[in-house]
């Protein structure tokens, strides 16, 4: 599948859903909130009072693999405070002699510990006769709250690192559809006198696949049986001791946000998601290229124990923050930029200069080269050259160099051409589609001052039903002239000159066409449309010089050369067969994407289907020459203002043809896969015939020989492109990371965004060759395999019934959840099909590790009360967002309003018992029932609620790349809300349960593969 390129052989009125409040915790004070602050982890033994329990210092065990050094003693690890309470509850704590008093301003956690303060689970009761142990760096915490004797089983039933009974750990029994409706509803606000965090209210059955917290149930599908929940109450774990991204993303925001971070800084890397301003100081900005870890493994071996995959994320063309210094571009003449002569890496900080500056080494593969007469500078005394600061290559991560005409492929470079092929048929302009192609093409050419094409830039159009029209669109006509090419099977460019023109010269002649579009064809009957003629056509149209094609297609390729069958075989969705829909259906559209690659024809499949349409044959072309595959299904014209965002977006952005990458490593290391929109000409070298600030690919590395510790490990990705303005550039990033011979420095070192983004990918290969289910238990035991390594190797001599995870890693176990629970990933029902799975996959498989985690978690925030600082601009106009909330629906509370962003939607969730001053102050209504669920803008009403709400939805908006359309969901009232709700990333759906069951499901599986390694 064009989605992937891999250099290597393949890799084989009811009340559903709902949870009785949690039962109040001995020593804890409810507050009148809607969310009561995270309590300390409990356990109980029999008759023992709820105590907080302290666990074991963690010594890890660092094992140096096939390494004849002597580690180095354990580091000291800073003592760790419990969990905060608030300091309305901190005198009712319980107390423990010896242990330290939380304090309410604890101090973020140490980046050398190895273990988060929330990332312990204790599921093993706390042994009688056993006195706790003083306070140490790390917390042991368990996820099992007190429960009635009368209907669950207490820890203290179980033997000591025992498994729990049906291999799973202690967690809320989930209670049958028919078990539901027998549950007695929550207690009113006015008889409890607060309302429980996790109150959810009757909601009406509906039709579709279930969510167990969510609004509506289903049964025709099963958990498979090894991740079923017992059939017997069990002790319910407290989901508030489960690491979540919404506190991680938030501790490291305090830490770096809108801070300078030195890129040599690289004891603690920002997480992807983190809002920091980069300061380039030889090591590339992380926003360009990330490492899995950031302390490379000396082995294979030591790789190997780690079960971490070693590979790097990059995005050449990210975009900066506006407060980053731009990338420097070097000249050096028709000399060219400096190179090594061995492995042709480029001239970087990392190269060392010797014999007086007559010669360098290389950084890559440590080769002495012989520096340029032209070149030459003299060493100062420690070595440097004495105009370092008058050349940014040498100083600099990131660097373009301007290159010579050497540098140029088949074509000679010229400015980006675009040509945009809109499809005519009836029902395109049934749906409404040419219309608002029209006017975003419009807009996106001259509706904003600001956002203009680079100077050269030309476009053409075309539209095509049975037949494809050509415009003449030269500056000297009085009015656009169509020439229609019937012949479909030999197609030809009609004209010589006029079709492709500069857009401003014939500004008049282009409105006046793309206004006159809709009406011309708006009694149009044929249904077919020519798609494989229509991107020939482009193609021959940009043979020359290359460039960007935007097709908008509304139905089936059903006519002329690429004919596609409706193949949406519904009895193969949830089979072993299902992965042949996830396949091109002929080798048409793979041999148009590579003549399109040839050529530098980048093309962006936009569609409009109101049925099946085969996003995977048709997005082959998109995929494998660097495009993209927007989708839109059921269009209606109240979306068009998502279509004219985006398309505005697509053609002003930061982008490039004619390109080819390549990522160089160290000796030792070379690059075995390779993921990402591109085509793979060689073992080495991506092919893309466009690029842009949004895509990004993936490389995974193996070892071929050891690595010396006591050298770096450098990597080197470099893009010869052409610009928009058609210039030839080679853009290069460089990254130096120093080598390790402990695992725990391994796992210390791990980066779990770019882990997640590798290991996604990967599954998404796989997707295309192996059932849905394979995949599914790949990703489990994977995630299983490194939480073992690291129980383990680093944190052996802890108990049996405790669930450890290593720091930087604590949130795979989330992230691996929530993947499965993408559409890229989970089940086939009402809400998504074939085309909705492939376009997510190509969408996933093409995202920046940012984009990304946020899309696998998005982002809740609760906007009915607000701090009077937040939704608030700086004076730098950013907007103070709220907290960030769990996406769980029993988060969710009836009396609140919540927007979430999905990263392609911005839900905002309206409670059942929403005041109506609020809705009042946000839509101008008193009801909820008068609210307008069909709303594509929120009103703009002059008072500081709805301002500070439009500038929050402003402000998500200018992180994301794609469109978020409005879409009002009404608690119990919009068939939607399911849809919002397969959006609850710790919730369950149809095939995998909850994050809560599913971390228990892998403290089971690590028990049982540390019992293996036991018995060896």
């Amino acid at each position: 599948m064009g989605t992937t390129a891999p250099t290597t052989r393949p890799q084989t009125s009811s009340q559903p859903g709902m949870r009785p409040p949690a039962p109040p915790v001995p020593g804890m004070q409810q507050p009148n909130n809607a969310i009561p602050p995270r309590p300390p982890a409990y356990t109980q033994s029999a008759g023992a009072p709820i105590r907080p329990v302290y666990g074991q210092p963690m010594q890890p065990v660092r094992p140096a693999v096939g390494s004849n050094t002597v580690p180095p003693p354990p580091r000291p690890h800073m003592v760790r405070p419990p969990p905060h309470p608030t300091p309305s509850n901190i005198a009712s704590q319980p107390m423990i002699p010896g242990q330290p008093v939380a304090s309410a301003h604890p101090s973020p956690p140490s980046a050398n510990s190895l273990v988060s303060p929330m990332q312990n689970m204790n599921l093993e009761h706390q042994r009688p006769n056993v006195p706790l142990q003083k306070a140490t760096s790390k917390r042991v915490y368990p996820t099992m709250a007190s429960g009635s004797p009368a209907t669950t089983t207490t820890a203290s039933t179980v033997p000591a690192g025992a498994p729990w009974p049906h291999g799973l750990g202690p967690h809320q029994q989930p209670i049958s559809p028919s078990l539901q409706q027998q549950r007695p509803p929550p207690p009113h606000p006015s008889q409890s006198g607060s309302m429980s965090p996790h109150h959810s209210s009757s909601r009406s059955a509906s039709a579709g696949v279930g969510y167990t917290q969510g609004p509506f149930t289903h049964t025709q599908q099963n958990l498979p049986p090894e991740l079923r929940p017992p059939q017997q109450p069990r002790p319910r774990i407290d989901p508030d001791q489960m690491p979540a991204p919404v506190q991680v993303r938030e501790q490291d925001q305090q830490i770096f946000g809108d801070k300078f971070f030195g890129t040599l800084e690289r004891d603690r890397v920002p997480l992807a998601t983190t809002d920091y301003i980069g300061l380039d100081q030889g090591n590339c900005n992380p926003r360009y290229m990330r490492s899995s870890m950031d302390k490379i493994p000396f082995s294979k071996d030591l790789l190997d124990t780690s079960k971490l995959p070693l590979g790097l994320v990059v995005q050449p063309l990210a975009k900066p923050k506006k407060d980053e210094v731009p990338i420097q571009v070097v000249d050096l003449g028709e000399e060219g930029p400096i190179r090594c002569n061995r492995c042709r890496a480029y001239i970087s900080p990392w190269c060392t200069f010797t014999h007086g500056g007559s010669r360098f080494e290389c950084s890559i593969c440590s080769h002495s080269n012989e520096v340029p007469s032209w070149y030459f500078s003299n060493l100062d005394m420690s070595g440097r050259r004495v105009d370092i600061d008058q050349r940014p290559e040498l100083r600099y991560g990131s660097v373009e160099f301007a290159v010579p005409a050497d540098y140029n492929s088949s074509r000679t470079p010229a400015p980006l051409n675009y040509v945009f092929a809109i499809d005519v048929s009836a029902q395109a302009v049934k749906s409404g589609m040419v219309q608002a192609s029209c006017n975003a093409i419009r807009h996106a050419l001259y509706g904003s001052s600001t956002s203009k094409l680079a100077a050269g830039n030309k476009i053409g159009l075309l539209t095509f039903d049975r037949s494809v029209h050509f415009y003449n669109l030269a500056a000297g006509l009085s009015q656009a002239q169509m020439l229609v090419v019937a012949d479909i099977h030999d197609m030809f460019i009609p004209l010589e000159h006029g079709f492709l023109v500069d857009p401003f010269e014939s500004q008049d002649i282009i409105t006046d066409l793309l206004d006159s579009i809709p009406h011309l064809f708006k009694n149009a009957a044929r249904p077919e449309a020519a798609f494989v003629s229509a991107v020939q056509g482009c193609l021959m149209a940009l043979t020359n010089n290359g460039g960007n094609v935007f097709v908008f297609q509304s139905v089936l390729p059903n006519h002329g050369l690429g004919v596609l069958p409706a193949r949406d075989d519904k009895m193969l969705y949830n089979t072993d067969k299902e992965k042949q829909l996830l396949n091109p259906q002929n080798d048409t559209y793979k041999e148009l994407a590579n003549e399109c690659v040839k050529n530098a024809v980048c093309v962006h499949t936009w569609l409009f289907p109101a049925q099946y349409i085969d996003v995977a044959t048709l997005g082959v072309i998109s995929s494998l020459t660097g495009g993209d595959v927007r989708y839109y299904p059921n269009f209606s014209p109240s979306e068009a203002g998502k279509v004219t965002y985006q398309l505005d977006h697509d053609l002003h952005r930061e982008a490039g043809f004619d390109g080819v990458l390549r990522i160089r490593c160290s000796d030792g290391l070379q690059v075995v896969d390779h993921y990402g929109n591109c085509h793979m000409s060689t073992y080495t070298d991506m092919d893309l015939a466009g690029i842009d600030q949004d895509k990004a690919m993936a490389a995974v590395l193996k070892h071929d020989s050891k690595l010396d510790v006591n050298r770096n490990v450098c990597f080197q990705m470099a893009l010869l492109y052409t610009t928009k303005a058609g210039q030839r550039r080679v853009r290069v990033h460089n990254l130096s990371l120093p080598v390790s011979g402990q695992i725990a420095e391994v796992f210390r070192s791990g980066d779990e965004d770019t882990t997640v983004s590798i290991l996604l990918r990967k599954a998404i290969f796989d997707m295309q060759h192996k059932s849905r289910k394979a995949v599914h238990e790949k990703i489990t035991e994977e995630s299983v395999a490194i939480l073992t390594a690291y129980r383990t190797n680093c944190a052996a001599t802890t108990s049996a019934g405790q669930l450890i995870l290593p720091e930087a890693f604590k949130l795979l176990p989330v992230y691996m959840h929530a993947s499965m629970r993408s559409q890229a990933l989970r089940g086939v029902g009402v809400d998504t099909n074939t085309d909705v799975r492939v376009s997510s996959m190509k969408l996933l498989n093409s995202m920046g590790v940012a984009d990304l985690v946020t899309t696998l978690y998005p982002r809740l925030y609760c906007v009915s009360d607000m701090k009077d600082d937040e939704g608030i601009s700086n004076l730098r106009g950013e907007v103070k967002l709220p907290p960030m909330v769990r996406t769980s629906y029993d988060r969710l509370n009836p009396t609140g309003a919540y927007l979430l962003d999905t990263g392609s939607d911005l839900y905002f969730w309206l409670g059942s018992r929403v005041s109506s001053d609020f809705l009042q102050n946000v839509f101008g209504i008193s009801s909820l029932q008068q609210v307008d669920v069909n709303m594509k803008n929120l009103p703009v009403l002059d008072n500081p609620l709805s301002e500070r709400i439009q500038d929050i939805s402003r402000q998500l908006q200018l992180q994301r790349p794609r469109y978020l359309q409005l879409r009002v969901v009404r608690q119990d009232m919009d068939a939607i809300e399911f849809v919002f709700s397969t959006w609850m990333a710790e919730d369950r759906n149809a095939e995998v349960q909850t994050y809560v069951d599913y971390m228990c499901v892998l403290h089971r599986k690590i028990q049982e593969e540390m019992k293996k390694h036991s018995n060896y």
